[in-house]
């Protein structure tokens, strides 16, 4: 213990006394002076309240400190529009004295200040001239060189409110003072920019006269940064002058300028070319421009000029511009020059300074590297030559850069019909690129290339596909972005290779590949979907779930309902930032307004309600509450109130405060859903509510809250629905429209239903028919003669025609029958007297006989058919059918009345059986007591349907009978002769 502790050659009692020091000053309860104003300084900065606004800016200005300066010179605008005389008398004055010996935050303000003068136009153009114009002029001059740019900022913003006499009188002047060559390089970089600015408001005589000259002098300047400053100018000056000026004098100057040997030059020169495409005609076009052009460009490539990357850049523009005055060679050339640039510096052959120039990156980008790795690092980043390999891989990267984003320019160049041939093989590297930026770029730009592609969209599938699943989160986010626009390109692409097929309008295989597109990229959206979820950047997961609400646009309400639904409540139910959960609540809204089947939107909507409103955590409840904000925005006052009213006005008994002062912020926007009479009853929930909180809330910020709800909801008034007078405000319409939109889905759902049932009532009997003739002809091809000739003797006793015989007579001889039979029935029921059925005449010898007779006494032949129900129902139909025909010979009445009890159901051979009983027992009864009237009622009994259910018989009543109401019919006896 007699060893003293020491830290880094210090001893313990050393080191424990400075931390006793360091605790003591760190000490929060010592007094702090530092910092405080002395009574001196207080007094200073204290100003008279009972001064004006003139008064207390001239007592800042003068006496006041740098920072009350400032404020007064900020708001120096705002004191002239309010004061304008006195400000413009005596505080304008002390500004512009204030401005000679102030600092540089005060010059700024300063400079803020008088353009927004101008802008306001508070005071003439001729004051201002005289004041605030003369201050910046003086300005310019200034020595610092940071407040001359300032100000000479200012004066090109101020040059577009001045009248043309006082800048030809006040600025001009001073442009020429500055653009001789006397001058410093500063004042002709100024006196360039202020020309381009002044060529705006002068005619071309006036441009021609006093600035072409100094124009012309400057682009032979001997500094190439006033030659490349006054190149950039020159598209100004060209339209203020006009075509015919501009080719004997501006281009002149600017095909000397796009051979100057400074790289800055020539790429001013490019943009310039660009920029005055639109002016020049076409020979102009066809005989200077386009050879400069691809000369200039030729010399790029093969010097891999520092300028190839502005090529790229202006290359889509330069082809969009010209490609009116191509011939089909030089289209070719400008084709296979951007091909060129899509892959420049991809298929270079790495060498060991290539080694060298990944070496830092793959240093920087491992996860342990030492004190070594980090030498290497700082040697490697002082190496020149280290640093000319960045400059390069940086240039070649930014060529690919610009040419992704020139990619849709060149596909409206080339045509939608060449890009597979032409453009593909560069789209698709551009796509792989291993730069993310290039890859960013192209995705940013994806949805113009589908739009214009069209029916050929479908060849860029893949690479949609791709984006989609790639692992660099931007790239992703850049494609998600613009998905609505992609889908309904990809959509319309496909829709249009409709053509007309065997009479059909829709294509089936434009169908097809429609449906192919789509299954294959729900797949990659869920994907992008869930690696979203998975990391951490919350922005793009909720960027997604935003963009799939747009879905419904191109998508069934099936394939929505089955493939993304489950994901966005999955959403919705875990544990997410807000914006995520916000969202996927927006999502679902979605996707419950466009769904067609109401099933599925009483349940979706059930579900929001079991998942947030009767959630545990009081956050979800809160939630909940940020969805009605959506369903009021999306959806109808109807379908809101009928839905979720209730439960909202519930969530305001919430035991959580917070969710109960969610909910009385939500409170003025119930009652404006309200429509009376109708929601009277809502109304008064809302008003109970209301009351409640009022009397009973103890939680001091709900009750701040439910009195301003209260406040804001006297100032609403219930709309009123009248039937006479209908005054409709913007909002109304709105709502009336998505009432209507909600209606029409209901409406399409019942008329989809009924298609469905028509579609299956009227596939039923065709489907009972075929299968009808399907046994028929099965039983017939295995029946034996013998039930043949019982089907026809069936068919023979039913009084239809049947099918005559081989050995029969013909068809027209036994129709001829059949009719003649027909006619003697019909005079039978006229006159009342039986005739006697004609008797067929017995066939010659050496002629076929005729089909033998059949008796109609003798009973059916039970057997089964195709359209009988069996065995023992044809029996008991035979059994019925005597019983009838015994209890029809018993009646002593002339006519036979059937009821309804004595209606029997039977098959057509039994009821042929049954008409030709009664009526020999009529026969026989007339012969023996007399002749009386009598009509058959045997037609009254409907027939069987086949292969079905057995029908209620209908009954018909005789004429001669006389009915009453509903009761059973009397009989009238016919008198005696």
């Amino acid at each position: 213990m007699g060893e003293t502790f020491q830290w880094g050659g210090m001893d313990g009692d050393d080191f424990m006394e400075e931390m006793e020091n360091d605790l003591r000053d760190l000490s929060l309860e010592r007094s702090i002076t530092t910092g405080l104003k002395t009574a001196e300084e207080i007094e200073r900065l204290t100003v008279d309240e009972k001064l004006n606004d003139v008064d207390r800016a001239l007592y800042l200005l003068s006496s006041g400190q740098d920072v009350q300066r400032i404020s007064v010179v900020r708001d120096l605008a705002k004191l002239i529009r309010e004061n304008q005389v006195e400000g413009m008398k005596q505080v304008v004055p002390k500004v512009r004295e204030v401005l000679h010996l102030s600092c540089q935050e005060l010059q700024e303000a300063a400079t803020q200040a008088f353009v927004q003068i101008a802008e306001d136009k508070s005071i003439p153009p001729q004051l201002y001239a005289q004041t605030f114009l003369q201050t910046i002029l003086q300005n310019i001059e200034s020595r610092d060189p940071d407040i001359s740019d300032s100000w000479l900022s200012v004066l090109l913003q101020v040059i577009k409110y001045l009248p043309k006499e006082i800048i030809k009188r006040d600025i001009l002047s001073i442009a020429i003072a500055k653009g001789q060559l006397n001058q410093s390089v500063q004042s002709r970089l100024a006196s360039c920019q202020i020309i381009g600015k002044v060529a705006t408001r002068f005619d071309s005589f006036m441009i021609k006269k006093d600035v072409l000259p100094l124009v012309t002098a400057l682009c032979q300047d001997v500094d190439y940064e006033v030659r490349a400053c006054m190149c950039k100018e020159l598209a100004i000056v060209a339209r203020g002058l006009g075509l015919e000026p501009t080719q004997s004098a501006i281009l002149p100057e600017l095909v000397e300028l796009s051979n100057d040997e400074e790289s800055c030059v020539r790429l001013s020169a490019l943009e310039t070319i660009v920029n005055l495409l639109s002016l020049l005609d076409d020979e102009t076009c066809n005989h200077t421009i386009i050879p400069l052009v691809c000369k200039y460009c030729d010399n790029a490539m093969q010097n891999k000029d520092v300028t190839l990357p502005s090529i790229a850049k202006q290359f889509g523009r330069l082809c969009h511009g010209l490609s009116v005055n191509l011939t089909e060679e030089q289209k070719i050339w400008s084709l296979n020059y951007y091909r060129d640039l899509c892959v420049f510096g991809l298929h270079e052959k790495p060498s060991q300074e290539d080694a060298l120039l990944r070496l830092p990156a793959t240093l920087m980008s491992s996860e342990g590297h030492d004190a070594t790795d980090e030498l290497i690092l700082e040697l490697l980043s002082k190496n020149p030559r280290i640093q000319a390999l960045y400059k390069e891989e940086e240039r070649h990267r930014e060529c690919r850069h610009h040419s992704a984003f020139n990619m849709p320019c060149m596909v409206l160049f080339a045509g939608a019909k060449n890009f597979k041939s032409e453009l593909y093989s560069s789209f698709a590297s551009l796509c792989d690129d291993p730069e993310e930026q290039v890859r960013v770029s192209l995705a940013k730009g994806f949805h113009e290339v589908a739009k214009l592609l069209g029916n050929s969209v479908s060849a860029i599938q893949g690479e949609f596909i791709n984006f989609l699943s790639d692992e660099n989160e931007e790239v992703v986010s850049a494609i998600i972005s613009n998905l609505p626009e992609t889908c309904e390109a990809f959509s319309k692409g496909l829709d249009q290779g409709h053509t007309k097929i065997f009479g059909f309008r829709k294509d089936r295989n434009r169908v097809l590949k429609t449906e192919n597109f789509f299954a294959e990229v729900i797949p990659a959206l869920l994907a992008a979907e869930a690696r979203a979820a998975k990391s951490r950047n919350w922005r793009l997961h909720s960027d997604i779930l935003d963009r799939f609400s747009y879905l419904t646009r191109c998508l069934s309400s099936e394939q929505v309902y089955q493939k993304f639904v489950p994901v966005v409540f999955n959403c919705i139910t875990s544990h997410k930032p807000l914006p995520v959960h916000l969202a996927a609540c927006r999502t679902i809204c979605v996707f419950i307004k466009h769904n067609k089947k109401q099933e599925q939107r009483q349940e979706l909507c059930s579900r929001l309600i079991e998942e947030c409103r009767n959630h545990q955590s009081s956050r979800y409840r809160r939630l909940f509450l940020d969805v009605c904000v959506f369903l009021i925005e999306i959806f109808s006052k109807s379908f809101f109130n009928q839905y979720f009213f209730e439960k909202v006005l519930e969530l305001a008994e919430d035991p959580i405060p917070n969710v109960r002062l969610r909910c009385c912020s939500l409170l003025p926007l119930l009652k404006s859903q309200l429509k009376l009479p109708k929601d009277r009853q809502l109304l008064q929930q809302l008003d109970l509510v209301v009351r409640k909180l009022l009397v009973m809330e103890k939680d001091r910020d709900v009750t701040a809250a439910i009195r301003q709800a209260a406040t804001d909801m006297d100032k609403f008034q219930v709309v009123v629905e009248s039937l006479t007078t209908k005054h409709y405000f913007e909002e109304d319409v709105l709502d009336q429209k998505k009432e209507d939109e909600e209606r029409l889905l209901i409406q399409l759902e019942v008329k989809e239903k009924e298609d469905n049932d028509k579609e299956t009532t009227s596939t039923k009997p065709e489907r009972r028919r075929t299968e009808a003739k399907t046994n028929e002809r099965n039983i017939g091809s295995a029946s034996t003669p013998a039930k043949k000739a019982s089907r026809l003797k069936a068919v023979s006793a039913s009084g239809r025609k049947s099918i005559p015989s081989p050995t029969g007579p013909p068809t027209h001889t036994a129709n001829r029958a059949a009719t003649k039979l027909a006619r003697a029935k019909k005079t039978e029921a006229v006159n009342g007297t039986p005739t006697t059925p004609p008797t067929r005449i017995p066939s010659k010898a050496g002629k076929k006989s005729p089909a033998p007779e059949l008796n109609n006494n003798t009973k059916p032949a039970i057997r089964r058919r195709a359209d009988s129900d069996g065995y023992l129902a044809a029996a008991s139909r035979t059994a019925r059918a005597e019983r009838l025909k015994k209890k029809e010979s018993s009646i002593p009445s002339s006519t036979s009345i059937p009821t309804s009890s004595d209606v029997r159901r039977s098959s057509l051979g039994n009821l042929a059986h049954e008409r030709r009983s009664s009526l020999k027992s009529e026969q026989s009864h007339k012969g023996s007591t007399g002749s009386l009237d009598r009509k058959s009622t045997s037609g009254d009994v409907t027939r069987r349907s086949s292969g079905g259910s057995i029908p209620q018989p209908r009954v018909t009543k005789s004429p001669s009978l006389r009915t009453s109401g509903n009761t059973t019919p009397k009989v009238r006896r016919a008198a005696k002769p």
